[in-house]
Parts: structure tokens; sequence; C-alpha cells
């Protein structure tokens, strides 16, 4: 630490720190329009002038570095005098009437301006009034009245500037506010390292421009809002929000549940509804300063009215709004009758990855302790069980105390993953920023092309549904065994990338990662991935494993659901349904316990005899594979009850609706990726008669309790905090994680207190058996989560779900498409055995010859009907529609 002396004041600062960052810490105002925190200066726009005792002229304050013993002062007349002068030229580029005007109180809107009829734009009516880092520059350096040029022609007034760019629904480029600062366009390239954003001409005629210099949504800009978060004028603004978002009334702290990465945002509101989000660099440090696209712009992708306000009912021939008693009742009562006539192993519950810890937790208690079942498990539990199971096997835990934020320093990363800017955005963000600030090496093992493969040394790209035999095999090379059976299964061009893959793994010393986004469909397919990848880790980075290896769910809380007991086969705290685990539970919950197994969705879905689902959350007609075993499931039930904020296909077909509120609008926690608890804060208010979700499971509870007599079990609480702090008692992951003294954002404590099933125990390769895909000439399926696409809107068909229409298409490559006599835009249907989904072309070679890939979300999951339950891909003929 160094000791600086600024405006009189001795202040400590470490040494070397650049010396604006230092003096606006302390809460001096000093002017840095071009200056990026965390960037290397750029030096354009010399207003951050101080005097250094010692040092000759004035000083900019973004080059300079803190020494010890340095004096600094930010206030002097010539000081002042300095940056009014070249304030005056950066604002040669702008319309600066109003931000020189003597008028210090400015217009009232029905005022005329007075001072020039030139004057087309006037801070009064911009967007970004009084939010705007040049006009409160302005004010601070006094610039009112201040006019050099006076007399001279005027450059900004006389010269016709170019229109705004409004053809997208999330980004506005207004040119004419710009100051030439590039701010936006190194936040693009150097953190984002998307490199959208450019500079174009040159001398006067220089200009900020996107791609080509055409279009923002022609150009590969994915709308992550960085630069809309380091712009000083109202050059680049939301679109959704210009207007709405200078009138917060509310700032919530809160995560995203868009993915599993878990993102820490804050989120304004006004009259209970969201209008702009921010990232929170105060809880999750992975995400820190950025957010993508979903987690920026997907809080309003379904409107109010479209949400869930009134419990319903089905009778009179359709779903009926009644109240909350009615549809209560209606509810235990055929909850009641189905146990009392078949048994509580008849009655079956759906938890999610997308409902809240607390609510998961709820669930599974009323489940197991009042209804009498352990027959409580996800839509998407198949391929999140064959992970977790895999991971027990080489680690004895299937909680890993891998951190994201080691990836920042890894040296070395393989990714296996569709697409994992796409499915985790802000993960494989990380290892752009490890690759080009650590020239760290990548290998990406992915059929189909995505952003994160130009930074890769070695893209190994394996035929569709060839994945996991082709880990396998780069698993065994990477440990001095054969992997000639996988290899063969690549291309000439592919086997030469497969070896350099495995030579990068084998000249691998420390600060080893590997990352894996598990497939939507697939449990066998995951299971062989997450094994080669366990004995690749084990192999390269030794005790370090554990550390070492991301395993991403799907979801945003997969790992949670299954923490809280959202599956057939363990208890809450990751306890293995057995009579020990049984007994444990027995003095946790002071109830009895269900007995025997409990059936998983694959099970309650394969000719069980379920008369009765409980639905939290999920929606397994767009989640889960094979569509039409959901369909026979959830039409055959006797009652099929819905706990959701959306009116879903599921909840079309359900017999009780019971309303909750939608991911803003949730209060709880979840668990992310690499097991960081996360805290969700209400920052929407919730639509007519909805109930927090917690609440009516816990009414739920409480009423199914005294009708089936089940005893004294504690079900009602008066605050989430409450069933926080027992899941604290019950789930050693959480152990001291109560709602008082929990850091959002701490990974879940590992053996904490020495109890058993928490953390990586051992280290041990995993035999894993994998094979390619079958093929027979035809097409071949692929699917996964897109970036664009929201669940929300999806959930419920909506047109605008993918607002950009960058993914409600399917991808062929050019050849297949020249074949069949197809161009972009081209309507086609693909069927096979299991159904046929109509979507448009997209001509691109993003995907191989024969390959085809149409996103998850997709018109509501509609993709889902062509796969088999257990198939990572699915075999499909191709017609013009």
């Amino acid at each position: 630490m160094a000791t600086i002396n600024l405006n009189g004041v001795d202040i400590e600062a470490a040494e070397g720190a650049p010396l604006v960052e230092v003096i606006k810490n302390q809460g001096t105002f000093i002017s840095n329009l071009c200056y990026v925190d965390g960037l290397p200066p750029y030096a354009g726009c010399r207003t951050c002038i101080v005097e250094i005792e010692g040092a000759r002229g004035f000083q900019l304050s973004c080059t300079s570095k803190v020494t010890d013993g340095m004096i600094v002062r930010t206030q002097a007349p010539e000081l002042n005098s300095t940056r009014q002068a070249v304030l005056s030229l950066i604002m040669s580029y702008h319309s600066d009437r109003c931000l020189t005007c003597h008028r210090v109180v400015k217009c009232k809107p029905g005022d005329t301006c007075l001072r020039d009829d030139a004057v087309t734009h006037r801070c009064l009516t911009c967007s970004k009034n009084y939010r705007c880092e040049l006009q409160t520059t302005c004010e601070q350096l006094e610039m009112a009245g201040y006019e050099p040029w006076d007399g001279d022609e005027r450059t900004y007034y006389n010269l016709e500037q170019p229109a705004p760019d409004q053809g997208n629904p999330f980004l506005e480029f207004d040119p004419q506010m710009c100051i030439i600062c590039t701010r936006c366009v190194r936040a693009c390239d150097e953190i984002r390292h998307t490199g959208a954003i450019t500079l174009a001409g040159r001398g006067p005629s220089t200009r900020i421009a996107f791609g080509a210099d055409g279009a923002v949504d022609a150009s590969n800009c994915d709308f992550c809002g960085s630069c809309i978060d380091v712009c000083p004028t109202a050059t680049l603004m939301e679109h959704p929000n210009k207007w709405s978002a200078t009138q917060t009334e509310r700032w919530t702290a809160t995560t995203c549940t868009q993915c599993s990465v878990g993102c820490s945002i804050s989120l304004g509101a006004k009259k209970g509804r969201g209008v702009i989000v921010r990232p929170d660099e105060t809880a999750n440090p992975v995400s820190a300063t950025q957010v993508c696209v979903r987690g920026r712009f997907h809080y309003d992708a379904v409107k109010p009215g479209v949400r869930l306000g009134q419990p319903l009912i089905k009778r009179n021939g359709g779903q009926d709004a009644a109240n909350w008693d009615e549809a209560m009742e209606f509810t235990v009562a055929r909850l009641a009758q189905v146990r009392e006539e078949h048994g509580p192993e008849a009655i079956g519950f759906l938890g999610s990855p997308l409902a809240t810890n607390e609510e998961n937790y709820l669930l599974s208690k009323i489940a197991r302790a009042i209804v009498g079942t352990n027959s409580v498990d996800t839509s998407t539990a198949a391929v999140t069980r064959a992970a977790a199971e895999t991971l027990r096997e080489a680690f004895g835990s299937e909680a890993l105390p891998a951190d994201g934020t080691r990836i920042a320093t890894s040296k070395t990363v393989l990714v296996v993953a569709d697409d994992l800017d796409s499915s985790h955005n802000v993960f494989g963000l990380r290892v752009k920023d490890t690759n080009v600030g650590g020239k760290a090496r990548v290998v990406v093992v992915s059929a189909l092309w995505g952003e994160l493969n130009d930074f890769a040394e070695a893209w190994v790209q394996p035929k569709p549904g060839d994945e996991a035999a082709v880990v396998a095999a780069l698993a065994a090379a990477a440990e001095g065994g054969d992997g000639a059976a996988g290899r063969a299964l690549l291309s000439n061009k592919m086997q030469a990338a497969f070896d350099r893959a495995v030579a990068v793994l084998t000249e691998t010393g420390e600060g080893f990662s590997a990352i894996c986004a598990l497939p939507h469909f697939g449990a066998s397919a995951a299971r062989a991935i997450v094994g080669a990848l366990a004995n690749v880790t084990i192999a390269v980075a030794g005790d370090e494993a554990p550390n070492a290896l991301f395993v991403l769910p799907p979801e945003a809380n997969g790992w949670g659901a299954r923490d809280m007991g959202a599956c057939a086969d363990l208890f809450p705290g990751e306890r293995p349904v057995s009579d020990a685990s049984r007994d444990e539970m027995r003095r946790l919950w002071g109830a009895q316990v269900a007995t025997g197994a409990g059936l998983t969705f694959e099970q309650m879905t394969n000719g069980s005899q379920v008369k009765a689902l409980v639905v939290l959350n999920d929606n397994p007609l767009m989640l889960a594979p094979d569509r039409a075993r959901v369909e026979r499931l959830l039409s055959s039930v006797e009652l099929l009850a819905v706990i959701d904020s959306l009116p879903t296909d599921t909840a079309g077909m359900a017999h009780a609706v019971l309303p909750d509120g939608g991911y803003w609008a949730k209060e709880g926690t979840t668990t992310s990726a690499d097991r960081r608890i996360m805290r969700l804060q209400q920052a929407h208010d919730l639509r007519g008669e909805a109930k927090q979700g917690w609440r009516v499971l816990s009414e739920l509870g409480k009423r199914l309790a005294e009708r089936l007599g089940t005893g004294e079990i504690r079900i009602t609480y008066p605050d989430v905090g409450d069933i926080t702090d027992e899941i604290a008692q019950v789930v050693p992951l959480h152990a001291g994680a109560t709602w008082r003294e929990l850091d959002s954002g701490r990974q879940q404590k590992l053996n904490p207190d020495g109890r058993s099933g928490a953390g990586p125990k051992s280290a041990n390769r995993v035999a894993v058996q994998a094979s390619g895909a079958s093929r027979n000439g035809g097409f071949t399926l692929a699917t996964g989560r897109g970036l664009y696409t929201s669940y929300e809107g999806a959930a419920v068909h909506s047109p605008e779900a993918d607002k950009l229409h960058r993914e409600d298409s399917v991808k062929m490559h050019p050849n297949d498409a020249a074949a069949l006599g197809l161009a972009a835009g081209d309507d086609v249907v693909l069927r096979n055995g299991a159904g046929e989904v109509r979507a448009l072309v997209a001509v691109t070679a993003a995907v191989q010859p024969k390959m085809l890939y149409l996103p998850l979300y997709y018109d509501g999951g509609a993709v889902a009907a062509l796969f088999d339950a257990d198939a990572p891909v699915a075999p499909v003929e191709v017609s013009r529609a």
C-alpha cells in the first residue's frame, strides 16, 4: 500500500493503482469521459487532468499510477479553465446549447429555446436527462456560459446528422449524440471480446459504427448491453426502457435465473414492474459487471396481462376462475381421494429447476412427510441425475468445490458444450477472458459452431450424437490409452484437430479447468461425457481435479433442486433414500417419512399407476423429450394440479391451477452451477390474486396435513426466511446460510462440521461406455438452449419469444439446402415416427452437412416431440412444407 495526499488529505491506496480510480473511489469528482474502469487508459478526452507535485505541467490521472508520497490536487483555477477548454472541443461533436446555457435551472417542457433557433436537441427532451455523464460533467465544470467558439460556424448544428438506428427491439443507436469517447468500442472488444463496434471514417468524419457500418441487428452484436453501461451520453440506450427507466422508483438486488450461471443483477422497477436491469458486481464474482441479453432484457418477455392472476378449476367444459379457498379445497379433496383409493404411491410430485430452493424443499416435505410418497422429481432430472451419479462415482460426492472465478486464472481450458456462449453466456465470456488476457490454451468439443470456437487452439467437431464417444476417446488418449475408436468417428480434418487437442491436454501443467454444459436430452450421453471429463481432469489436474471440473446444469437451479430433495433418489441434503437417512429425516422433520423407492419422471411416464400429479413451476410438455408419453401421463391422471405464473401447455391441461409469481417476483434462494447460494428478492409485484410459490405450498401442505391426519409437522411459515433457516439446519451444504446471515454469492460449504455427504472424498477413474450414433444417411437433428429466446415467452407461445428472430428457424448446411432446392426463409417440415415440426430454414455453415439444429425453446419446445426419451439427437426427414 502507498500513502498519497489528495487535496490536502492523506489516504492509502494500492501501489501502482490507476490514479483516476483512486480519486473516484474517494468520492472526489474527476472528469473521465473516455475512461473505463479496469481497462487500459485510452487518454482520449484529456479532461481527467490533475496537478501532481514535482511533475511538469498537468498530468492525466488515467495514465498516472499511484506512488508512495504522491501529492495530488484536483482543484485549481488553471486546472478548471483547461478542463473547460478541452471539454468545449469534445462538445463540438454534440448538441451543446443546453449544456452551456446560463439558465442553470434549465427549461420547462413548454419553453422554447431563446438562445438559438437552430437547436433541435435539448437536454429536457433527451431520454438520458439527469442520468447523462456528459451533462453531469458540464455542471461540475461550470460550463454554463462558457462559449469560446461563439460567432464561429456551429460544427454540430450546421451539419447534417445521421439518423438514429431504432430497428431492433433491444438497443437504440443515435450517432448524433456521440462524442467519440470510444468507450463502447473498447467495452465490446476488451470486455466482451465481440468486436461488433468499431471506429469508421477518419479525421472529422470519424464515427462509431456497428459491423460493416450497417444496422445494429445486422452485425454480430449479441445485445449484452455492456456498451450501454459505459456510454456517457444518449448514444446507446435500451430500447424497451428508454423513457420509462427515467422514472425508476425502486432498485432491487436479485439474481438472474435465465441459466445456471446465476448472474447477480439489480432490477429497477416502476409501478411494480421491472423497467431496467443493471449488473450487480457485489454478489456473484463470476458475473461481476456482466450479464447477457437474457438477463438484461427478458424481464418483460411476458406482459403482466398474460400471467396467471387467479386460481382456476376445470369445470363446465373448461378452466373457470375460482377463489383461493375453493381451489385449495378442490385440490386437497382430490389428492386425499386418490390417496385413499390408490395409496400414496399413486401420487407424484414434480419440482423444477425454475423454482427456488425454498419451494422445492417444501414440495419434497409435503410429498414425503405428509402425503407419504418419495415420487418427487423434475421433468429435466434424468440428465442432471446421470451427471450427479457419475460425479459421485468419481469423487464420492456430486457437490464439487469448483469456483467459477478459477477460469480467469486457468492456463488450459477444455470445453464440451453445444454452444457455451448461448447456453451459459457469462461462463463462455470467462473462457474468452483467460484466453485473451492470460493466453490460456482452449480446446472445444462441439458439433455446432459457436463464437467460443474462434478462441480455441483446437476445435474438435464430432458428428451430432457422437460427442460422448469422441470425448471418451479424447480422455483415453490424454491418459495415454487408446482413443482410436472415437477418433475414427471424425473426419480427416477433425482427426488432426483431435490430435492437437490431445497434445494440448498432455502438455498441460498447473491451471487446468474442464467445463461441461450438460445437454437437455440424452441422460446416457451426459453420463458418458461427465465420466470422460472426470477422467481427463483427474489425469491432468491430479488432486486439484474436484476444483477444476465444472458441470453446468441446463436450467437455473438444477443442483439446488437435487439438494432440496426434488429427485426421487434423494432426500433433502443429498441423503440417499435408505432406512438410515429416513430415520435422520424423521428426527429433523419431527414426522414420519415415506418408505420405499419413489418414481422418477421417466418411470411416471412409462406406464406407471400415477393417478394424481402436482407440478411446481415445471413444464414437462416443453422441457421433456418424447412429448407423446408426457401427454399420455397428463391426460390420464385423475388430478393434475399446477402451480405456475404462466398459462403454459402443462397448465392448460390441469384440473387445478394455483397462480404464483414469475422469476422477478420470487423470493428465496437458488443455487448456481458452481454452487453459490444466490438470493432472490421480489422486484415485481404479483399479478391479481397470485401468491408467492412458497406460500401456496405452505397452505396446501397445511390443508393436506389436516385432511390426512398426518399429525404435528411444521409446514406453515410466516416468512420465506424461516424456510431458508430450516434448510440451513437440514441440508449440510447450506449450513450457516440463514436468511439473516446469508451472503448472496457465497459458495456452499463442503464437509461442514465434519458431516458426511457433502464434498469430494476421493478421485477415481470412471468406466465410460460410449458409442457413436447410428445413421442411415438421413438428417440428424440436434437441439439446445439458445441465447435470444425467452423461456417465459416460449412457454406461452409468444411470437415475440425471440424478439430478434435469430432462433426461430432450423439451421441447415448450404450443401443440404442446395441439394433439396431450399433457400433461406423457405418453410419445411421435420418429421419422424414420433411427430413433426414445421419451421423456416436458416442456411448456415454453423452446422455440418446432414446436421440440423433447432433451438429447444422454438415454439414452446415443439422440437421435444421428435426426440426419444434418452436420445441426445433425433433422426428426421426434411420436406418442403
